[in-house]
């Protein structure tokens, strides 16, 4: 990329209202051109003329986000650039799949214009920088094999090396370079600090006494299977300092090749990517969570419903939902205010947490409303007795912020396959049960069909 020029990005979107906001976005400071499908996308990019990173949507007709991101990193073409999937999908499936076709990240919409900002800074960033990096390692290393074969050349080189050395040297970035077979010749103070191994303690070891066991081997044979073949390969790997302790790098390996063509060497650079996961791993688990209580929001309790119930069909065992809706919460919201009602919700959820199972699953799908589902039932009478435990439980008198509150509540059991054979027929069947409950005056429970 020639530095007077503003990057060029290539956008790729079937809705063109999308492809305006993310214009402008990014249309000031860079040059950007669009496709609004996957071979519009495809067409676009030519040798000479490649955009600098592409933002791409999932959900497109015909050739999909993950289709099309799978096909730009199988071409040599066009597999270094780095994708930026822009999607309205928030579940972490998704986010995980977007990384294994190559994605290097994840922006939600509707989008914030700071973050798509950062995020597109960064990855231009350090394209620039990893690929700077990589020149400059290969320049190093075929330095070091030229040294050994032609000592009329040193005087030259040394200049040129010293500064490229002091880059290497003081990069922040992890740097190791083995020989052929892959025994450790060079770490620079990036590597110590981040491993915790000092030089002497690793030169002339393989790479492999980082590994912590936890990264999938298929990772490593792809790995291998590509830098054997004299191609560079990036990727992600879960490494284990000298104490103990595992943490994420992205690590871009790179064959080095004398001047006969024949591969001598291997340079990688490491960046640590802990805290970016972990993000990730945390707007996963916000997307599954009620902020509140901590329990799983409806969509996580309904996917686990549906594992429960193909489970059960395939063993021919029984299970039970519970719809539960507190009594007399709204006047606590009313009197004492949402701080209060947020703490009593609280404790309700670790009321019922406690009184189940670690088999069994508490969701709260809103407001006052608590779902649960019991697995491997024996039938109605043992749905019963639990919902009416769980019920008396919550009878019980909660002391909160210097106060003493009481509620109770309002149970509908739905059992499987007595009363429904899916998610929904159960869901319906429960909450019917539970508003018979309510119409009774509350503090009971409803058996479907009872």
């Amino acid at each position: 990329m020639n530095p007077d020029q503003p990057p060029h990005l290539l956008i790729v979107d079937d809705a063109p209202t999308n492809i305006e906001v993310l214009l402008n976005i990014l249309g000031e400071d860079h040059e950007v051109t669009f496709a609004t499908s996957g071979a519009q996308a495809l067409d676009l990019l030519a040798p000479g003329d490649l955009p600098e990173l592409i933002l791409l949507d999932v959900m497109m007709p015909g050739m999909d986000g993950y289709q099309l991101c799978a096909r730009l990193k199988a071409d040599p073409l066009t597999r270094d650039i780095p994708v930026i999937f822009v999607t309205a999908r928030t579940d972490a499936a998704s986010e995980t799949r977007a990384l294994a076709v190559g994605g290097v990240d994840f922006i939600h919409k509707p989008v914030n214009e700071a973050v798509v900002r950062a995020r597109v800074r960064l990855q231009l960033a350090l394209r620039r920088q990893t690929r700077d990096l990589e020149c400059r390692l290969t320049e190093i290393a075929q330095g070091h094999e030229q040294l050994r074969q032609a000592h009329d050349q040193l005087r030259q080189a040394h200049d040129q090396l010293q500064v490229l050395w002091q880059a290497v040297e003081q990069s922040p970035t992890s740097i190791l370079i083995t020989d052929r077979a892959a025994c450790i010749e060079y770490v620079n103070p990036a590597f110590t600090r981040e491993s915790g191994y000092g030089a002497a303690e690793v030169l002339g070891h393989n790479p492999r006494l980082l590994q912590s066991g936890l990264t999938d081997p298929a990772v490593f044979s792809a790995m291998w299977d590509r830098i054997t073949r004299g191609e560079p390969w990036v990727g992600e790997l879960i490494n284990r300092r000298k104490n103990g302790e595992t943490y994420w790098e992205e690590a871009h390996v790179a064959p080095v090749k004398d001047a006969a063509g024949v591969i001598s060497r291997y340079v990688a650079v490491k960046l640590n990517i802990t805290e970016r996961k972990e993000a990730h791993e945390r707007l996963a688990y916000m997307a599954n969570h009620d902020v509140l209580t901590d329990l799983p929001n409806r969509v996580l309790f309904f996917e686990r419903l549906d594992q429960a119930l193909t489970l059960a069909r395939r063993h021919g065992t029984r299970l039970a939902l519970l719809f539960i809706d507190l009594d007399k919460f709204k006047p606590v919201n009313d009197t004492w205010g949402h701080a209060v009602g947020d703490q009593l919700l609280r404790a309700v959820a670790q009321r019922l947490t406690g009184r189940l199972r670690d088999a069994d699953t508490v969701g709260r799908i809103g407001g006052d409303e608590f779902v649960i589902l019991l697995n491997e039932i024996t039938g109605a009478d043992d749905a019963a007795r639990v919902a009416d435990e769980l019920r008396l439980s919550l009878a019980q008198p909660f002391e909160l912020a210097g106060l003493t509150l009481n509620i109770s509540a309002s149970i509908g059991v739905a059992l499987f396959p007595d009363h429904g054979q899916d998610a929904i027929e159960l869901s319906r069947h429960a909450d019917d049960g539970m508003y018979q409950a309510k119409q009774a005056g509350g503090d009971g429970l409803r058996l479907f069909g009872g």
